[in-house]
């Protein structure tokens, strides 16, 4: 299969799928990502622009991605560019690598970034649906949102809330993702923070511990051609 993970800033894949995208990989399967903010200008302490393409590429590699398209979008501002160009985004990274399964945020995310980057994403994943598209309708067969700690979990329970309803078993790739964080300078941050190492593997734990397994990350999928 062709896996894509569509994130608005670089390491949201590492930090919300990153296990599950190096189990794929390792199983043989193409894992792809597109990153709509890939110089994050808005981030504090932010390595230099090319530091930061260095260690988002190792960190990327890491956890078995092979290509990624980069955009250019203003960090902490996607509320403000037109939907439609944020759509086409996704499109050019859909029709490229062609996914059979696509991941990306949850709607109920804190960033703005993360929630923008989710309704542009699935509306993007209409386009094999669109008669001016001339991929297979059932191409995307199913589209698994993530969680990301400092943002899935600091939203005010009001509206949209995540509720798992997919688990993978990451107990082989647990430590590729981990190791895939501490590439990545400034990803993890000291404890008790939501997004330390501690917090980051705990998490691990309390999903693998819903489904009776040692370490899982967990999802939304909220589609299934296959069910």
């Amino acid at each position: 299969m062709n896996i894509l993970a569509v994130v608005a800033h670089p390491d949201d894949e590492v930090l919300g799928c990153g296990a599950t995208l190096r189990r794929l990989a390792d199983a043989g399967h193409n894992v792809f990502s597109c990153v709509l903010c890939s110089s994050v200008g808005a981030r504090v302490n932010r390595p230099a622009l090319d530091r930061l393409k260095e260690v988002a590429r190792e960190s990327s590699r890491l956890v078995g991605i092979s290509e990624t398209m980069n955009h250019e979008f203003e960090n902490i501002k996607f509320n403000v560019v037109p939907h439609l160009d944020m759509v086409r985004a996704v499109e050019q990274a859909i029709t490229r690598f062609k996914p059979n399964w696509i991941f990306t945020h949850h709607p109920g995310d804190l960033n703005i970034d993360h929630r923008v980057c989710y309704e542009a994403t699935v509306s993007a994943a209409m386009l094999p649906q669109r008669l001016s598209s001339d991929l297979p309708v059932t191409m995307i067969e199913k589209i698994f949102l993530f969680e990301i700690l400092s943002s899935t979990d600091w939203s005010p329970p009001l509206g949209e809330v995540f509720r798992p309803n997919s688990f993978f078993n990451v107990e082989a790739t647990f430590d590729a993702k981990m190791a895939a964080l501490d590439a990545f300078e400034g990803a993890l941050k000291p404890a008790p923070h939501s997004r330390s190492r501690e917090n980051v593997r705990r998490l691990g734990n309390l999903r693998g511990a819903q489904v009776g397994i040692e370490l899982a990350e967990a999802f939304c999928l909220v589609r299934d051609l296959n069910n």
